[in-house]
């Protein structure tokens, strides 16, 4: 259980959250065939048996709720409006970065601005903020500390410091 119980019950609930979605439409789908089986004083041949009955109207549902799904998707384009909250994430950490933000910001930006900075002293002063906001990132945040570990690895990385991040 790396990353402690809170991290755990967290991917529990996320787990719980993913599955949610699809298992509400069906039971939605289910109930309201029973419903609509319940309420039909007509019956034919097809529909004189529950087992038959029941599962032809679930269809029908999921037909209508998937044509009304894609509905959703290709014209209404609401995904887009998620993936921008996405981006602005939590208001109350917006100086917390990602792991794999730290990674390239130690990978690229990092030595760019101090190289750049032997030359220029405004660029030296922001790679030195840079360094201190990327260390204190690093060091403060054990999971994010864990995350870039776990990137690192699986970049084949052998040193645990994050390119000299903690060096100076």
């Amino acid at each position: 259980m790396s990353g402690g119980p809170k991290k755990w019950f967290m991917l529990q609930m996320w787990r719980f959250q993913q599955i949610s979605q699809i298992a509400t439409l069906a039971l939605l789908a289910l109930n309201l065939a029973l419903q609509i089986y319940n309420f039909m004083n007509w019956r034919g041949s097809i529909f004189s048996s529950p087992y038959t009955a029941v599962p032809f109207i679930t269809l029908v549902l999921v037909a209508c709720i998937w044509a009304f799904a894609i509905f959703w998707d290709m014209r209404m384009k609401m995904w887009r409006e998620q993936m921008a909250v996405v981006m602005e994430r939590n208001p109350y950490a917006k100086e917390r970065m990602y792991s794999k933000e730290l990674v390239v910001y130690s990978m690229l930006w990092l030595p760019l601005l101090e190289n750049l900075g032997e030359k220029d002293p405004k660029l030296k002063e922001s790679a030195d903020h840079l360094r201190a906001w990327l260390k204190q990132s690093y060091v403060d945040d054990k999971s994010l500390k864990g995350e870039v570990d776990d990137i690192l690895k699986y970049m084949g990385a052998k040193d645990d410091d994050i390119f000299g991040l903690l060096k100076k």
